[in-house]
């Protein structure tokens, strides 16, 4: 059926309410309906709940507003401390200002006044105004001490890194304060293989005796493996205190002749003392204040003493009895001392070592085999203390902390290995 375009056109252009009230046209043929919604007093997003109503910021900007809708600058900072992100972000703030505040107060303001203070103390002037630092005047004499040994060359690591395997390989093994707590020496040898036969070398710090339960069996340990050793102020006492029983005539007499003797003080060092046979003395006697390990890969001279040193002090001028008993130094004076009261000796050592190296790293080559490393026992209240120029090994085994070895390998790769211990002091 042809269908005109002007008939199509009225079709459009007929009412809707035209089209709903025609049941059927005029041939009979019930055509198909269209509903079309009947119009609405109000748009539809009228119909919408949601805040775009009556929040301000959905408002028509293109409408003029009154002049009261523009805030005032009390308003806008009111706005602004209001918002929820705000409160979050001061918060944050204030965490991290009072952390700055916290870390300046209680760690670096401390660390840089401590910074200027060895500074000041190793100053040039300084030293001309205290008439010189202790040691580069005088040097007590004693006869009876080994002052300084040098190790053997042929027992050092070498420059390159070996494997474990190798034959050629060696090791140092530097054991802290033992005090005759020869069990936990033993477990702490099965701990780093210590191997004679396979190129390694045992070294004590010192204080090998006294204290502890097996004292004589430490030092017999000792020279059966032709371990190398410093004098510690325990060996030291034990020492003068057995040459002055021999020379009284008391050293030979029989055990309970020390009756007399058990309220005092040394009565336990008096019995050590007599338990050493002459041999046993003797090895003791041998050990030396200093030990001169020699050139080590990354640590330069490398020392071994039980106390400390006097920093800018050459060591055959350093004071023996010091060596063997310093803990802290004075700042002015660089007199060493037994107490705890004062600028522990390694804050100055390393600070010295430290402007050293920054002066001679500009004119001389490998600056670094110029440098020395001291390590060093006694210390146990600081216990393991690992410094770039000063290494203490003591970590208070008689008293329940730590026996502490430090390796050092080919190459010059150092670790610390350590094995607990009862506390042999209880009771």
């Amino acid at each position: 059926m042809m269908v005109s375009r002007n008939s199509v056109e009225e079709g459009l252009h007929m009412n809707p309410h035209d089209l709903e009230s025609s049941d059927e046209s005029d041939d009979g043929i019930h055509p198909t309906v269209y509903s079309y919604p009947r119009s609405t007093t109000h748009p539809l997003i009228d119909y919408v709940k949601n805040e775009w109503q009556t929040n301000p910021k959905y408002r028509d900007a293109s409408k003029s507003p009154s002049p009261d809708r523009f805030p005032t600058g009390f308003q806008m900072l009111a706005s602004i401390v209001t918002a929820p992100r705000f409160r979050r972000y001061i918060i944050v703030y204030l965490v991290l200002l009072v952390t700055c505040w916290l870390t300046w107060k209680s760690i670096l303001a401390p660390q840089m006044a401590e910074n200027a203070v060895l500074s000041k103390s190793l100053d040039t002037k300084t030293k001309e105004r205290v008439g010189g630092w202790y040691g580069t005047n005088a040097l007590p004499k004693f006869t009876d001490i080994v002052h300084m040994r040098t190790l053997d060359p042929s027992l050092l690591p070498g420059d390159e890194r070996l494997g474990a395997g190798d034959r050629n390989r060696r090791r140092l093994i530097i054991v802290g304060d033992v005090h005759g707590c020869k069990d936990e020496l033993d477990q702490l040898m099965e701990k780093v293989a210590f191997s004679p036969a396979n190129g390694d070398h045992l070294i004590f710090t010192g204080d090998m005796i006294n204290k502890g339960p097996q004292s004589l069996a430490v030092v017999d340990f000792a020279r059966q493996h032709y371990a190398s050793c410093v004098r510690g102020n325990h060996e030291d006492r034990i020492l003068l205190l057995r040459q002055q029983m021999k020379d009284s005539n008391t050293l030979a007499r029989p055990d309970e002749l020390d009756k007399d003797t058990i309220t005092s003080a040394n009565y336990v060092e008096r019995k050590l003392a007599k338990q050493l046979n002459d041999d046993e003395a003797d090895w003791l006697e041998a050990c030396p204040v200093i030990l001169k390990l020699g050139q080590i890969k990354d640590m330069g001279q490398a020392v071994v003493v039980h106390g400390g040193l006097v920093p800018g002090v050459e060591l055959e001028r350093q004071d023996p009895s010091s060596v063997m008993n310093m803990r802290t130094i004075d700042l002015d004076t660089h007199v060493p001392s037994p107490s705890r009261d004062g600028m522990p000796w390694t804050k100055i050592f390393n600070k010295y070592s430290s402007l050293l190296y920054s002066e001679i790293k500009r004119t001389v080559p490998n600056a670094k085999s110029r440098m020395m490393t001291v390590i060093y026992g006694h210390d146990a209240a600081s216990g393991l203390t690992i410094k770039k120029y000063t290494k203490g090994l003591d970590s208070g085994c008689v008293k329940g902390g730590k026996l502490t070895a430090m390796v050092i390998e080919d190459g010059g790769k150092q670790r610390t290995v350590s094995v607990k211990c009862p506390n042999y002091l209880e009771g």
